[in-house]
């Protein structure tokens, strides 16, 4: 068999891609890294080590604590994946760009499998270069970024940054609605940078050539006709796959016309750029279209 393919999963966040990393993850021709978003690149690109050194020697101690007090349900695997983390741990405290590193442990992750996948949604951020870099690191790479309604997409992750906030239900409405009207008044915010799909797509296409790359939507992911098309995509066989399950399934909260009409506008230069892209677009895409 020969070397494994290397598939980067770019975004986007609250898309789906929590449910991806699982369906890989049980997947009988993949072996997939310890946990879902390695955000490799960005490090690199933000030189934000501490945090991810902090989160990986966090989960290290968990695996441990798990296996030496019995509460491990499957001991082999929990073995293995204490093994994974410890060794990405060390690719983590070189502190440097080591991008030849990261590809010996991701190869080394697939083993005998025909695919290993970082999915790590910030990747849809990064520059031209560095996704060329990205591109070229192994023999075989493939990128799948999943766009999501841009409205429903951005609703959600502000939804997920207020449950963060609190347990109360009443609460995390309020903080939601407070962020949704700070988009709207113009103050910076983490969320709505991550929508801009124009940007991701443009340095995607510029980075990448088009037989390494697929755009899915989260509207249509969970489908036997999607899951066939990314297989093929990724030099997989077809395998069944839980279309029924979700993954950090977000908390529900009407969001009001006014807000929502106010987000419509403003997210209008991403609708316009996938369209530009796409002959077709999901029911809930063109619904919201119509309205800006």
């Amino acid at each position: 068999m020969g070397e494994a393919v290397l598939m980067y999963g770019v975004g986007a966040v609250k898309a789906g891609t929590s449910w991806l990393y699982s369906y890989l993850e049980g997947h009988p021709e993949c072996a997939m890294p310890p946990f879902k978003e390695l955000r490799y690149f960005y490090v690199l690109e933000s030189g934000y080590y501490d945090g991810q050194i902090k989160m990986t020697r966090n989960l290290v101690q968990e695996l441990k604590q798990s296996l030496e007090t019995g509460k491990a349900k499957d001991v082999q695997a929990t073995k293995l994946r204490l093994n994974k983390t410890r060794h990405w741990l060390k690719v983590l405290q070189l502190r440097a760009e080591a991008p030849e590193a990261y590809a010996e442990y991701m190869m080394d992750v697939a083993g005998d499998a025909k695919l290993t996948a970082d999915i790590t949604p910030e990747y849809s951020m990064m520059p031209v270069s560095r996704l060329k870099q990205m591109a070229n690191l192994v023999a075989q790479t493939r990128f799948v970024y999943i766009l999501r309604d841009p409205v429903d997409r951005l609703w959600s992750n502000i939804r997920m940054n207020a449950k963060r906030k609190s347990d109360s239900p009443e609460l995390i409405r309020g903080h939601a609605l407070v962020e949704v009207d700070e988009v709207l008044n113009g103050k910076p915010n983490e969320a709505f940078d991550r929508s801009d799909y124009a940007q991701g797509l443009d340095a995607l296409e510029q980075a990448v050539p088009a037989a390494r790359r697929k755009v899915l939507f989260y509207e249509t992911l969970f489908s036997d006709d999607t899951i066939r098309d990314l297989c093929g995509f990724l030099g997989l066989r077809n395998h069944p796959a839980p279309l029924k399950k979700r993954i950090h399934e977000g908390v529900s909260i009407r969001l009001d016309t006014a807000r929502r009409n106010g987000l419509q506008k403003l997210l209008a230069p991403q609708y316009h750029a996938v369209e530009k892209r796409f002959q077709s677009l999901p029911a809930a895409w063109q619904d919201n279209m119509a309205r800006v």
